[in-house]
Order: structure tokens, then sequence, then C-alpha cells
């Protein structure tokens, strides 16, 4: 019975890893991938929570991957501002 268990984990995260690997390697846009993997992140199961728990935390995951976009925006914005003040 635990091999059985142990069997299927390892059907899942080599499931989850080919996943990640054709998200990672498509052509996407780096936002447009960072996208994806949030989504397939959000949808992981990693155990039973309560409904306000789980609500909770992809508000979190949420707010964390639009700060890093954020921040990424923001060094492009100041890239392209220097290159236009260059001028």
């Amino acid at each position: 019975m635990n091999s059985t268990i142990q069997q299927k984990s390892n059907e899942e995260v080599s499931r989850l890893v080919k996943k990640i690997e054709s998200i990672l390697r498509s052509d996407l846009s780096p936002y447009e991938r960072k996208i994806a993997l949030f989504e397939v992140i959000k949808r992981l199961e990693v155990g039973t929570m309560s409904p306000e728990k789980k609500e909770r935390t992809n508000w979190l995951l949420q707010g964390h991957l639009y700060n890093e976009l954020a921040k990424q925006c923001m060094d492009e914005y100041k890239k392209t501002t220097v290159k236009a003040f260059s001028k």
C-alpha cells in the first residue's frame, strides 16, 4: 500500500515538473511565464485547508507575484527613461 502511494506521488511530481518545464520552454514572454507558473502553483494541492485560509493564501501569493512584476516593470521603465533622456 505504501509503495502505491509513493508511486502515485512520484507520478504527480513528474507531471508537475513536465508542466513547469513546458512553461519555461514556451515562447511566452517572461511576464506570461510568471503568470502561467503562478496559476500552476495556485492550483497545486498540498494538503487540506479551510476555505478561508486557502483564500488568504491565494491572495498572499497573488500579491507577491504582482509585487515582483511591478519591480520588473519599474526597472524597464527606468531603462527606457534613461535611454530617452540620454539622446
